[in-house]
Parts: structure tokens; sequence; C-alpha cells
């Protein structure tokens, strides 16, 4: 950990790195040009702030939520530095995106429960057999979609988000020569949090009855959130016992399922990384110490 006992978190974006801290967020971005971006915003995830968001069990709700909506603008804004998009996209190009979108996830949502309702046996068995559907489809997804070129690139720059915050945390380092020396998965690697949708799913989804085909999206949206609820706290325990027996069982099949989602970075991956590091340092801790290697890139004010 940091000195002021901030934990950072992050994901990989389009061409560059994105890392999280309970002061903001910041981006570092490689475009078609060479050129390394550097972006920082201010927020305080809502876990962070007074009130209802920061009570156990709902937390998790709005950790759910900020990780979609951080995820969300860091990915869309990677995306208009890496190409230089300036042009806006149309009202209704939006609107048609945002339909899809919805579209496809409610499909994800009621198909694999409508797929177990054709087969013949009790209630609680068809709740196991629909978690079971739902882990395999996410395990078959990550791993196709990690054969794509683009998908390649990203998980090696997750890679490199890894090697970098560990590197931080451990010894508060952001050489190039001691980020080396850290592995690729990480313990607090959000796909940890998967295996634990899979298992609090197999445990809740029994206890759901079958019904008709609104009533199905419905429940089954409403259990996301029960899920959220009751992994974070989980992750939460984990985290503060990181070395205990119950921690290990729930983090050994996120590390193994790292084996999918990061590759080994390039030199000049794990560059973009730090400086996304650097820069969320400063102005989460308010020190200089990287300026140095913040000096390499060049700071945009917005997307």
């Amino acid at each position: 950990m940091s000195d002021n006992n901030i934990s950072y978190g992050g994901q990989a974006v389009i061409g560059g790195v994105l890392i999280q801290s309970p002061k903001g967020w910041s981006l570092a971005v490689r475009n078609q040009k060479n050129e390394i971006l550097n972006y920082f915003e201010e927020r305080i995830p809502l876990i962070r702030r007074k009130g209802l968001w920061s009570l156990p069990l709902l937390r998790g709700i709005g950790a759910l939520v900020d990780s979609l909506y951080v995820g969300y603008k860091g990915l869309s804004m990677s995306d208009s530095l890496y190409f230089e998009e300036e042009e806006e996209v149309s009202l209704l190009s939006n609107i048609f995106n945002y339909v899809l979108i919805v579209t496809v996830l409610s499909l994800l949502i009621i198909g694999p429960r409508l797929l177990i309702d054709l087969i013949n046996t009790n209630q609680i068995n068809k709740g196991i057999y629909e978690g079971v559907l739902r882990g395999l489809i996410v395990i078959i997804y990550i791993f196709l979609i990690g054969r794509t070129k683009d998908a390649q690139e990203l998980f090696e720059y997750h890679g490199a988000e890894h090697m970098t915050i560990a590197s931080y945390e451990d010894i508060h380092s952001l050489d190039m020569e001691d980020i080396k020396k850290y592995p690729k998965e990480h313990i607090r690697c959000g796909t940890a949090f998967i295996f634990l949708i899979v298992f609090v799913s197999l445990l809740t989804l029994p206890f759901i009855p079958t019904l008709n085909i609104v009533f199905t999206l419905i429940t089954r949206i409403l259990h996301i959130f029960v899920v959220a609820m009751i992994s974070y706290e989980i992750l939460k325990f984990n985290f503060k016992n990181s070395d205990s027996f119950f921690s290990k069982i729930f983090s050994t099949p996120g590390i193994w399922t790292q084996k999918i989602t990061t590759k080994k970075p390039s030199e000049e991956q794990i560059i973009v990384a730090r400086i996304a590091m650097a820069n969320c340092v400063k102005n989460s801790e308010n020190i200089t110490t990287f300026d140095d290697i913040l000096s390499t890139s060049k700071e945009v004010n917005n997307g």
C-alpha cells in the first residue's frame, strides 16, 4: 500500500491504462501518432461518500455503479484519444446504440433461464443449472474474445496495469526494472468477481421460481444487484484477510482466469501504464516524485 494507505485499482482501455483511487481516476493512452496522452478527473466513489452507499450490502451496488460509470467513461475517452475523433455522434445513433445494448443484455439475462426451463426437472436443479450455464457463457466469451488481435493488446495492457500497481503498492517504485519483476496477475483483479458471481448465483438462483418472460427479466435484473451486494462483502473480507484459507479459495480461480485475461506486456505498454499510475498518485497523494515520468506525456483537459 501507499504511505497514505490508498488502495489503487484499474483496467485496460483502448491503447492504454486507467488507474483509479478514492480521489479520482487517471488515463494514459498512446495514440496512433505514438504520443502518450494523460488525463485525470477528480471523483469520490459512491462507497466513499457519506450516506446509504457506504452501508454494508448497499455498498456492493455502489461499487457496481462506480465500476460501470468509470469504466464506460474511460473506454469512451480512450477511444477518442486513440483515434483522435472529435466529431460528435448524432442523437439518433446514440439512441440506436443504447437500444441495441439493452436488447442484447436482456437476452443474455433471460436467455439462460429460458433454455433451462426446457429441461423437465425441479426448481432447485434449474437454479443450479442456470448458474452453471451463466458461468460457462462468461468463460467461453472471455476465451473467444481473447483470440482476437484487439483483445490481445487489451490483455497486454491489463498485465501492465497489474504489474505497475503491484510495484508501487509494494515498494513505492515506478522504475521500469522494478515493475518488470512483478507478475501480470493481481489478487485484487476484477476477474475474481466473475467466480464470486457464479458462486453466489449457484446459492441464490435455486430460490427464484420459474415465471413468465417479463418477470424472469425483472427478477434476474434484481438478482444482479443481490449478487453484487453479497459478492462485494466477500471481496472486502478477502482483501482484508488475503492470507486466510477462505480468501485463497476464492482468489485462486481468479488468478487462473487471469492467465487468459492478461498477457505479458511490452516495455512500451508498461511505459503507458506507469504514466497512468504516476498521474493518479500525484493527484491522489499530492506528491511530485514521478513528475519526470509524467513529463514524457502530454496532459489533456478533456476527451
